[in-house]
């Protein structure tokens, strides 16, 4: 067997985010490089060179492996051009004008209807099939270990869909020696949690199943608790980086009043190499008197940071 591949960090560049999707496309066909190499007729590191991200891979190489995996070709063609003329410094619009999946149309909203769906024979086999309307998260950090509640609505749009993935990155903070890394993930309603997907020291992902299948247009709330285990740190920020349709986003943050943070910076639409920053230079922010910050986002873009970072009481400046 062959080594898996190194975790893919999204910095909000174009090719990044299509190399998680292509990554994605080959983990939903349960292939491995290998394999993957076979069908394609390509070398292993040609196949595995185009979702490193580092480069934007051919034409006839992405469309082999779209092949391979059971994906859709003409779709992935056209996201194939797109991030191609996104790469040209002199392309006025860049990442903005980049469409990644899933490819599900605008919702037809007339009366509160979600009209947004699959056709009845779907057979589409990248993940699909739901968009996040809301994603609500209380982080405690007054408490033994940080903790978080996070509350997603979730809409379908195609019959059937009975899972959901449920990725979490937990970086490790600056200067973690520390030899175990881990995210304590619990379902508190609205399904039950399953081992799946991709397993990194630093990226965390679980499949919610849900209930019962939903039909096109059903609206679905579950709640889930991130839990960083004790003793670990965690690293001064917390954000939501939509790797699909997501609506809306409430942040909450209670910070130990007893050690409030040095600062706070709100985070609006970056990539992440910002997020790490030390100071990132963006808007600041003060706990009020319960030691809480609040943020709220919408028109959120794919592949880029909403959230809260800070710097810690006793850090440096």
């Amino acid at each position: 067997m062959g080594r898996p591949q190194k975790d893919l960090v999204l910095d909000g560049s174009a090719e990044r985010l299509f190399a998680y999707w292509l990554r994605d496309l080959r983990g939903s066909a349960g292939l491995t490089l290998e394999q993957l190499a076979r069908r394609t007729g390509y070398g292993r590191t040609t196949v595995s060179d185009a979702m490193r991200g580092k480069t934007h891979p051919t034409r006839p190489v992405t469309l082999a492996i779209v092949g391979a995996c059971g994906g859709d070709v003409r779709r992935w063609g056209e996201y194939w051009a797109q991030v191609r003329r996104a790469l040209d410094p002199h392309c006025p619009d860049g990442p903005a004008a980049v469409t990644p999946p899933p490819w599900d149309g605008p919702a037809d909203r007339a009366a509160g209807v979600h009209a947004e769906q699959c056709p009845a024979d779907c057979a589409r086999t990248e993940p699909h099939g739901w968009y996040t309307e809301s994603v609500s998260t209380l982080l405690r950090l007054d408490t033994p270990t940080p903790e978080a509640l996070e509350r997603r609505i979730v809409v379908a749009t195609c019959d059937g869909l009975a899972r959901i993935p449920v990725g979490v990155s937990v970086p490790r903070r600056a200067g973690d020696t520390t030899p175990d890394h881990g995210l304590e993930i619990s379902a508190v309603r609205g399904g039950r949690l399953a081992d799946g997907g991709p397993q990194y020291e630093s990226y965390f992902e679980r499949f919610l199943i849900l209930p019962v299948p939903l039909r096109a247009g059903t609206r679905h709330v579950y709640e889930l608790r991130l839990r960083i285990p004790p003793a670990q740190p965690m690293a001064p920020h917390f954000v939501h980086v939509p790797l699909t349709r997501s609506e809306h986003f409430r942040l909450r943050v209670r910070f130990d009043r007893a050690k409030p943070p040095r600062a706070v910076w709100r985070l609006t639409g970056v990539p992440t190499a910002v997020i790490y920053q030390r100071n990132p230079g963006t808007p600041a922010l003060s706990p009020d008197e319960h030691g809480l910050v609040e943020v709220e986002f919408t028109a959120m873009k794919v592949g880029y940071g909403y959230g809260l970072s800070w710097l810690e009481a006793g850090s440096a400046a």
